[in-house]
C-alpha cells in the first residue's frame, strides 16, 4: 500500500523471525480507557470520559501467500504467546510490543485470493514504542499468492458443487470456538443442509499441498437464502465442534498445525 507515494510496511516479529506481511489493511492502535460521567440534568453538558489509560486493540488483514501462511497459522496455533507488530505508516513507525491474538477470519471468494484477519489484544506486559536505528525496515517481497477454487470443498470425501465464498472464525476465550459461513447457489445434486458434516476440507494449494480440514461441523441454523434476480443464492453457518487441522504436505515439507 503506497501512502504519498511511499510503500507501507507490516510485519510480524515472533521468536527473533521477521515475516513481513502483504500491506492489506491494518486498525492497530491505542484506544482510550476509562469510565464516563453522565452529564448534569437540566444543564447542557454532554457525557465526559475519563481517560485512565490506553490499550492497544485493532486488527491486521493481510492475504496469505507462500511465505506467510505457517507463520499466521503458527499464532493460532500458539494463541497465547506474544509478539510484536511492527508498522511503517510513512508518517509514523511504531512497534506495538507484545500482543497476542484474540479473534481471527479466513475468508475467501471464487477465483480470489484468501484473506486472513486477526484481531489483536494487549497484555500485561504490552506497550508501544517508535523505531530505533536497530530495527530493520523489511520490505514484503511478493511471492505466491494462493486462490480459492470454489469448487474443491469437499463434505465427507464429496465434492460440493460449488461452495462460492466462505467464512471461518475463530475466537480464543477461556475454550477456542470455531463457527464456518458457507456460501452457496441453492442445487438440488448434492448439498448437507441439515446433517452434520463429519470432515469438510477446503483446498487452500493443490499445487504446493496445502489444505484446510474441519471436523464435526453441525448445522446453527437454517438456510437463508439472499434474494438475486437468477440463482437463488444461500449461505448457512456450522459450529466447528472438532479440530481445526492446518496441512502442509509436498516434497519439501510435511506439517500439520491442529487448532
Amino acid at each position: 500500500m503506497k501512502v504519498q507515494g511511499r510503500d507501507c510496511t507490516l510485519t510480524l516479529l515472533k521468536d527473533n523471525e521477521y515475516y513481513p506481511l502483504p500491506y492489506s489493511e491494518e486498525t492497530v492502535r491505542q484506544a482510550s480507557k476509562g469510565y464516563a460521567l453522565p452529564g448534569v440534568i437540566g444543564i447542557r453538558n454532554r457525557e465526559k470520559l475519563v481517560e485512565t489509560g490506553k490499550a492497544i486493540t485493532g486488527c491486521v488483514v493481510t492475504r496469505l501467500e507462500y511465505n506467510n501462511i505457517l507463520a499466521l497459522f503458527l499464532l493460532l496455533f500458539y494463541s497465547d504467546d506474544k509478539f510484536d507488530i511492527l508498522v511503517d505508516r510513512v508518517c509514523e513507525k511504531l512497534i506495538y510490543k507484545n500482543v497476542s491474538v484474540k479473534e481471527f477470519e479466513l475468508r475467501a471468494e471464487n477465483k480470489e485470493a484468501f484473506y486472513f484477519r486477526f484481531d489483536v489484544k494487549e497484555n500485561e506486559d504490552s506497550y508501544v514504542t517508535g523505531w530505533d536505528i536497530t530495527t530493520p525496515s523489511l520490505t514484503w517481497n511478493q511471492c505466491r499468492t494462493f486462490y480459492y477454487d470454489g469448487h474443491s470443498v469437499t463434505a465427507d470425501l464429496k465434492t460440493l458443487p460449488l461452495v462460492y465464498r466462505f467464512e471461518l472464525k475463530g475466537k480464543f476465550l477461556e475454550k477456542a470456538k470455531y463457527q464456518i459461513t458457507l456460501y452457496f447457489p441453492l442445487n438440488t445434486e448434492h448439498y448437507p443442509t441439515q446433517n452434520k458434516i463429519e470432515k469438510l476440507t477446503i483446498q487452500i494449494d493443490a499445487r504446493n499441498g496445502i489444505w484446510l480440514d474441519l471436523y464435526n461441523l453441525k448445522p446453527m441454523d437454517d438456510m437463508a437464502d439472499i434474494n438475486c434476480a437468477d440463482t437463488v443464492l444461500c449461505f448457512q453457518k456450522f459450529e466447528v465442534s472438532g479440530a481445526v487441522v492446518f496441512n502442509i504436505r509436498n516434497s519439501e515439507q510435511n506439517t500439520q498445525v491442529v487448532l
